[in-house]
């Protein structure tokens, strides 16, 4: 038999991140957003509540030359990170392996350096992270501004991450 803690040992949790497929419109609209200009102002912020609760109002944006961020062609840049977070997970990959995988087969998507940027950002490690806490209010780790982008572009689905506990031991998540 393995080694086996003392009882009075504490085994510390090892914490991975776990990735997931959502809807952007059921993301909380980024409002801590302090610049760049055009991702700000109350027109854009009404834009974008407008967009989450009735999609078909708003019509989609395509990319655009004033930022990086609204530069990205964000519904390539997702779609090929759901396709490589999925074929990561179908393969039993979970964690940082995730983002191995889809670094190791980035070039594979047929994607420019810019949406290549993008996919990094959305299916590595520093990902969109919501805080998801129970009874939090609504905001933003990591992403706010991919999130904005996104919502701006009609953007349908996205990857994003959040830090789960796992036994160092067994690599299993830790239920709470």
């Amino acid at each position: 038999m393995g080694y086996m803690p003392e009882p009075s040992e504490s085994i510390q949790p090892v914490y991975e991140p776990v990735y997931e497929v959502v809807k952007v419109v059921r993301l909380p609209v980024p409002n801590e957003i302090r610049e760049p200009d055009c991702m700000i102002g109350p027109k854009v912020w009404v834009r974008r509540r407008i967009r989450r609760l009735a999609p078909w109002l708003v019509p989609r944006q395509a990319p655009r030359a004033c930022c990086w961020h609204h530069q990205v062609d964000w519904r390539q840049a997702a779609g090929a990170a759901i396709r490589l977070v999925r074929q990561a997970q179908a393969a039993g990959l979970h964690g940082e392996r995730i983002s191995d995988y889809a670094v190791e087969r980035l070039d594979e998507q047929g994607l420019g350096n810019r949406e290549q940027d993008a996919v990094l950002a959305l299916a590595c490690t520093g990902g969109i992270e919501p805080n998801t806490e129970p009874n939090a209010e609504w905001r933003y780790f990591e992403g706010q501004h991919r999130v904005a982008a996104q919502l701006d572009q009609g953007v349908r689905q996205t990857v994003v991450q959040r830090r789960e506990p796992f036994a160092p031991a067994t690599g299993l998540p830790i239920r709470q």
